[in-house]
């Protein structure tokens, strides 16, 4: 973590927590001081991913990057496109803790042009790690940070981060000239203008080339001839060159064009093999980052870290967790009590091919410790009630592997609120 980033981070967290009153605590849980740290260690048998249906998971997953470049208008509605408005008649709260105004959202909502909705119709692609927002603006939204399970991080205008080398298609542009609304395989959102370079087909031939590699781990440093370039993370797609690799670059016109990179060791071929080895080296990568709401600071919520964790297999997942529960079988447990939720978690889910989810969270199934289900997943917390009935928080802020009852030995420990509890269905990625 760079200098700049932890002095946000410290300033991020003194200004969310100092102020508010809020029941968080920030014990060890047994599950982190009982639970070996390392995900891979759960499995008794890997069962393999046949190589068709790899094959076919890596067809789906170039389809999927690079359909936005394929459209010819933005799919969705303006109705959906415009979904955030509703903040603008919630009561919601800004970065210094006060109540948004309506005179800011009004401000906002006209900069967002949404009478030009899906008129510009370009193409284009990310040229830094950038952020896909709900409004154009870098300003946060946050519910009553008073709250537990509210504020910090929970930034309601961070629809999700986005990496560098990612096809957008863009609808419109805010009147500010200053934003770009796009769809892209990841989310829709505004991005920045500076993070983005528009692309013709000339471009697009060359970086849609059909060989592509993954980056394998976090901060991950690209150079130009032993220039550093950029930092990438974990996930990051990159087309393969005659030398090296390519990245997008823009000119002061703000079009794209093709720079090449030095190789790199971090970089492999997409749709590397299912084995325990590649388990080990991606879960080792992922096992402790810290939590980050749509990406917040560049680090991963429940969903993010789950769909970076499949991406070097060939597999692509959805962004959040409501619709990768989709991406694959789905099975309804809704209806079991928490014994029966657990027997069938145990006797049906595999490991590290089916993923466990709940409203508003996703976890990756990873194998059984004396008879308990294990899941790694990113999460910021363990909810919790005092006798009184007011709710609070746990913080553990980071990924871990845990059983489905984190937190059972703590005095205000909910079971109605438990993951267990909520749990709603597995999906089996493989089937």
């Amino acid at each position: 973590m760079t200098t700049i980033k932890i002095i946000i981070t410290l300033i991020t967290i003194i200004l969310y927590t100092g102020c508010a009153k809020k029941e968080i605590e920030t014990t060890t849980l047994n599950d982190l001081q009982n639970i070996k740290q390392q995900p891979y260690l759960y499995v008794k048998d890997l069962k393999p991913i046949p190589k068709k249906q790899q094959i076919n998971f890596i067809k789906d997953f170039k389809r999927k990057y690079f359909y936005p470049w394929h459209l010819r208008k933005i799919t969705f509605s303006y109705k959906d496109a415009t979904w955030g408005n509703m903040y603008a008649n919630m009561e919601v709260y800004s970065e210094n803790l006060t109540p948004i105004s309506k005179e800011w959202f009004d401000t906002i909502i006209t900069n967002s042009n949404f009478a030009q909705f899906d008129t510009l119709r370009k193409k284009a692609i990310t040229i830094n790690n950038s952020h896909l927002k709900v409004f154009p603006t870098i300003g946060k939204i946050f519910y009553d940070p008073k709250k537990a399970g509210e504020g910090f991080p929970f930034d309601y205008n961070e629809n999700s981060s986005i990496k560098i080398n990612t096809p957008l298609f863009i609808s419109h542009l805010s009147k500010d000239r200053l934003w770009a609304y796009v769809e892209s395989s990841v989310a829709n959102g505004w991005i920045q203008i500076s993070d983005i370079a528009y692309v013709d087909n000339k471009f697009r031939k060359i970086f849609e080339n059909g060989n592509y590699y993954i980056n394998l781990k976090d901060d991950t440093n690209i150079y130009k001839n032993g220039y550093l370039l950029n930092s990438v993370e974990l996930g990051t797609l990159f087309p393969k060159a005659k030398k090296g690799f390519i990245i997008a670059s823009k000119d002061y016109k703000n079009n794209g064009f093709i720079r090449t990179i030095d190789a790199n060791n971090n970089f492999v071929k997409l749709g590397i093999t299912f084995t325990l080895d590649n388990i080990k080296k991606l879960s080792d990568e992922l096992i402790g980052e810290r939590y980050g709401w749509g990406g917040l600071l560049e680090n991963r919520d429940c969903s993010l870290m789950i769909k970076d964790f499949y991406t070097p297999f060939g597999i692509f997942l959805q962004r959040n967790s409501s619709m990768q529960k989709n991406d694959g079988e789905s099975i309804d447990l809704s209806t079991l009590d928490n014994k029966m939720k657990k027997q069938f978690i145990i006797e049906n889910a595999i490991p590290f091919q089916t993923l466990i989810y709940l409203p508003g969270h996703i976890m990756i199934y990873v194998g059984i410790k004396n008879g308990e289900p294990l899941v790694f997943h990113n999460m910021w917390g363990v909810k919790t009630v005092d006798s009184q009935g007011n709710y609070g928080r746990n913080i553990i802020g980071k990924a871990a592997v845990t059983t489905l009852m984190p937190g059972k030995e703590l005095e205000n420990f909910s079971d109605k609120y438990s993951i267990l509890s909520r749990i709603k269905s597995i999906t089996i990625l493989t089937q």
